[in-house]
């Protein structure tokens, strides 16, 4: 069948692909469906690289040809390879072109390349997950700017009951396993919190997909670590929530430089797990001081393990949290979210 809209965009078809990008896409795909019928969404991988670029021609005019609009969820190399294509092309189909972005490289991308923005400027909408991202785009001179934040389709926890005891608070680490998203310092802070206070009443399980550069080093790392820390492997993301939601708070000193509306936040919070977070990025636009959770200086193991020796002493404000976090959840289901794309969607 020829659907009304194409989507084109980092599928992984037939791999179970675990990172962020993977996962938007399908995620919004999805949604699309619910809302459009399967029969009026056509699906294009862009896995595959090499073999990719030698179709891309192909598969674009193809969408121009039979989908009324073309939503793009394409990284760094495939927008550059794709938007000038399109460009090109469109005028002679008048295809609305919908770009969802997902992280935050953009701005820093168009600086580069500054032609894309004159290309970029001509399409029906550039959708991205934060208000920073918002305007620094606006700033580079472009007006079709939209603010789709990140979503999930997750069960949302009910579990409002205190996860720690006395003598044993459990904390989590959901993300990709990599150095930048702050897994040693996170490891560092725990084993000094517990040194401080004097027992190990603290574990840290890590679950994510191992980064493939990294393998080695997050071996070496894991190697020298005491029991309470632990790596758990992956979870797949629709059964996050049952996973999470037996810690008491999740973990997330990232310094990662493509950080923007990062997938785990939504996860723990439909866990009803509040966020110990570095104040990296947006991470302060979304996640709320003692409300959410708690923020420390990034890169400052010192400051994390104070605010863990803190939570030793006083996890009451924590355990509070819990109903915040759970509402704050419900406004990043896809249902919500997605609505702001379709509104742009003509049928």
């Amino acid at each position: 069948t020829m659907g009304k809209i194409s989507v084109i965009g980092h599928f992984g078809f037939g791999k179970n692909l675990l990172n962020g990008q993977t996962i938007k896409t399908k995620i919004i795909t999805d949604e699309l469906e619910r809302i459009y019928g399967k029969e009026n969404i056509v699906r294009y991988d862009t896995h595959g690289g090499a073999a990719f670029v030698l179709r891309m021609p192909f598969v674009i005019l193809r969408m121009l040809i039979f989908s009324k609009n073309i939503v793009m969820m394409p990284g760094d190399k495939g927008l550059f390879m794709m938007m000038p294509l399109l460009w090109l092309l469109n005028p002679l189909f008048g295809r609305k072109i919908l770009y969802v972005v997902i992280g935050g490289w953009l701005p820093g991308f168009l600086e580069k390349w500054r032609h894309l923005v004159a290309i970029l400027s001509r399409i029906e909408g550039i959708f991205v997950e934060t208000p920073t991202l918002k305007s620094q785009l606006q700033s580079l001179g472009l007006s079709n700017i939209y603010l789709m934040p990140n979503c999930k389709r997750t069960g949302i926890s009910s579990s409002l009951s205190a996860r720690h005891t006395e003598s044993h608070i459990p904390l989590c680490i959901f993300s990709r396993v990599m150095k930048e998203k702050g897994i040693e310092d996170a490891i560092e802070a725990v084993k000094k919190a517990n040194g401080k206070i004097g027992k190990d009443v603290f574990t840290l399980d890590i679950y994510g997909q191992v980064w493939k550069g990294q393998k080695e080093w997050f071996k070496t790392t894991m190697d020298q670590q005491p029991d309470y820390i632990s790596y758990k492997g992956c979870i797949s993301y629709d059964s996050s929530v049952k996973t999470l939601e037996t810690y008491f708070a999740l973990l997330f000193p990232t310094y990662y430089i493509g950080e923007c509306f990062a997938g785990t936040i939504i996860d723990a919070y439909a866990a009803g797990l509040p966020i110990i977070a570095s104040d990296w990025h947006d991470n302060p636009n979304l996640i709320e001081e003692g409300k959410t959770g708690k923020l420390f200086p990034t890169r400052d193991v010192g400051s994390l393990a104070g605010i863990l020796t803190e939570i030793y002493h006083n996890p009451a404000p924590f355990e509070s949290m819990r109903k915040n976090c759970i509402e704050e959840a419900k406004r990043y289901q896809p249902d919500k979210i997605v609505r702001i794309l379709s509104s742009h969607i003509s049928i």
